[in-house]
């Protein structure tokens, strides 16, 4: 029975100690349930303090937009006025503008209509000056064309009658003759035709060929030192520097050469060096007097100066020498040519050249049945 009792006492022992701790718990939930009943409250509360002054903030920002909103339209409606106000002065100034363009272009247009027609009429002064200007060239290029022929001529008459160089003539006469055809005056026929005359006279004469003879006497003159001489004599000239001293003799033995031929004269005479080089420049010089008589044609003084070449050369030089036989017979072929000629006379044509305003006038009054320009520009003429 103790037991029992034991037993149910602890049984009520524990079960009012489990009551108790329900209580507690109960106390602390309801506890924690008031801390956070409060709790929320205050922070409801603290967040509605929060939101209206968030909300008073806006509705202070939205006044003041608006009344920044308000000052940009007044400033708005300002500058559309002044807009309006430039846009007027504007049209105006443009109105103006274009007034004063279309009064300037009312000027202009007068202007250029005078211009036009002064430089119309400048134009047509112009072509008048041009077509004058070119007459006088025309008549100026002529007039130097005719000049230069009568220079041509000229020279062409001073070269056949003062140094016989048909060939020189020829070719100034030829390009006279070409200048006179460009000329183109019909006035020119006679001057033309005498010049054709003349032109042919001239190639038919035969020129002498001065620079071939002129050629072959300088040849002869290089001979004469190889030429054997007639007597026996001794070597060339020494030297004035050479003669003297103890070396004279054997330079005597070197340049004595005695010629032993069949002579009038005795052996014994011996030509001395300075005699040697007087035969021989003697020759020379004789020689030479032909070349330049030659060269200035004047044939009786060349045929005279190579025929006292020959006889000088028979006297003093052994003509029984191949080298001296062959040296006479050039002489004599070249004695045998010509060194001048007959020139014919050529001054008809420089003469009609100067008489050209003659031959204009002489042109103007010809009949019409005579040749004119047609036949005076182009006759035959063996230049062209």
């Amino acid at each position: 029975m103790a037991r029992l009792d034991r037993a149910e006492e602890y049984e009520e022992e524990g079960l009012s100690r489990f009551g108790f701790w329900i209580a507690v718990i109960l106390v602390i939930l309801l506890l924690s349930l008031g801390g956070a009943g409060y709790y929320l409250f205050y922070w409801l509360r603290a967040e509605q303090m929060r939101l209206g002054g968030e909300t008073g903030k806006e509705s202070q920002r939205l006044i003041d937009l608006t009344h920044q909103l308000t000052a940009l339209q007044k400033e708005v409606a300002t500058l559309h006025a002044q807009v309006a106000q430039l846009e007027g002065a504007e049209t105006a100034r443009r109105q103006q503008w274009q007034a004063m363009l279309a009064d300037q272009a009312k000027v202009f247009d007068e202007k250029l209509a005078a211009l036009s027609k002064q430089l119309e009429l400048s134009h047509a002064k112009l072509q008048t000056q041009v077509q004058s200007l070119q007459r006088q060239i025309s008549r100026t290029k002529t007039d130097v064309m005719l000049a230069d022929a009568e220079y041509l001529l000229s020279v062409a008459s001073q070269k056949l009658s003062l140094v016989g160089d048909i060939g020189a003539a020829l070719k100034a006469m030829e390009t006279a003759d070409e200048l006179l055809r460009l000329a183109g005056d019909p006035a020119l026929f006679k001057v033309r035709e005498a010049l054709a005359r003349e032109i042919a006279t001239l190639k038919t004469t035969q020129a002498p060929d001065v620079v071939g003879i002129s050629a072959q006497i300088l040849a002869l003159e290089r001979q004469v030192e190889s030429v054997p001489l007639r007597l026996p004599h001794m070597g060339k000239v020494a030297p004035k520097s050479e003669a003297k001293g103890e070396g004279l003799i054997e330079e005597w033995k070197e340049v004595l050469t005695i010629r032993r031929r069949q002579t009038e004269r005795p052996v014994e005479a011996i030509l001395t060096p300075e005699e040697v080089e007087a035969i021989r420049h003697a020759l020379i010089l004789k020689l030479e007097t032909a070349r330049l008589a030659a060269v200035r044609g004047q044939p009786e003084l060349y045929r005279s100066s190579l025929e006292a070449a020959r006889a000088w050369l028979s006297e003093h030089f052994d003509t029984q020498a191949q080298p001296v036989q062959e040296f006479l017979s050039q002489l004599e072929a070249v004695s045998k040519q010509p060194v001048a000629v007959q020139i014919p006379e050529i001054g008809l044509a420089l003469k009609l050249l100067r008489e050209l305003p003659q031959l204009r006038l002489e042109q103007i009054l010809l009949p019409a049945a005579e040749p004119q320009a047609g036949d005076a520009t182009q006759p035959a003429t063996p230049s062209q």
